[in-house]
């Protein structure tokens, strides 16, 4: 009896030390995640992380795993964009206007990374420790800002663009166009505030009187070129009948002395 349970003891302490050995969330600390590799099974794709138990067998074969901790911050970025609207100038100066059709947007954008990405992105980028990761996040920021800025200037030259930041603070494409070209980020905020607001409404009547007096002259523009072109049509027309006339009296010069019988008569 004895020996069974010292067996059985033996058994228990080595189960245990199976358990704990191949237990990856033991090497992550807590608010940390992991990325686990092995010499046998290559890249984990799972991220090892608080509340999600991970147990590995071939974690147990020596020197075969390695992870690499990271620890995840949140970020934010300073945007600012400004322009015109669309032939702002051309509209002003047609009308007689001094007016300023600028626009100029400002604010911050958060973000974090999404721990779910983790595998993917080391695997993608050869990231291997926290400051090849945060070697990374600086070149994401770098990238992020003139995106954002540039994407705002696309937008805040419609109306309604402007009108909800200056109401809501934000622009539901301006998101979504962020989370699609930056797939890896989560927690995406932006927070915008409209510095300058042109006034849309001098500008639609301006742009209005533009457009008609461009229509009205295409008008005018189009009736003279069908005119000259009828002109040129008739013109055209009558030096080809001549032309053939003259080949028709060298090829048949008896027909000069034709053309010259009514005179004889007379």
């Amino acid at each position: 009896m004895k020996k069974f349970f010292v067996i059985l003891i033996i058994l228990i302490a080595l189960g245990s030390l199976c358990f704990f050995a191949g237990w990856a969330q033991l090497s992550v600390p807590h608010n940390s995640y992991g990325v686990l590799r092995s010499k046998t099974h290559g890249l984990y794709e799972h991220v090892i992380k608080d509340g999600n138990f991970t147990w590995l067998w071939y974690k147990l074969i020596p020197a075969n795993t390695n992870i690499a901790v990271f620890d995840i911050k949140n970020q934010t970025v300073q945007v600012e964009a400004s322009g015109g609207l669309p032939q702002a100038e051309t509209y002003t100066a047609f009308v007689g206007l001094k007016s300023d059709f600028s626009w100029q947007v400002s604010g911050r954008v958060s973000f974090s990374i999404n721990p779910d990405s983790l595998p993917r992105l080391v695997d993608q980028f050869s990231i291997s420790n926290q400051s090849e990761f945060d070697a990374y996040i600086t070149q994401l920021r770098l990238q992020l800002t003139p995106f954002i800025e540039q994407r705002l200037a696309y937008y805040c030259g419609q109306p309604e663009a402007l009108t909800q930041i200056n109401a809501e603070s934000s622009y539901e494409p301006l998101t979504q166009d962020i989370q699609d070209a930056f797939p890896y980020i989560t927690g995406l905020s932006c927070s915008l505030s409209v510095k300058r607001f042109p006034d849309y409404n001098l500008y639609n009547s301006a742009k209005s009187m533009y457009d008609d007096y461009i229509s009205h002259q295409r008008e005018i523009l189009n009736a003279q070129i069908s005119d000259n072109a009828a002109g040129r049509i008739k013109s055209q027309f009558r030096l080809d009948e001549l032309a053939r006339y003259g080949e028709l009296i060298t090829k048949y010069p008896l027909l000069l002395d034709y053309l010259k019988l009514p005179d004889a008569a007379e």
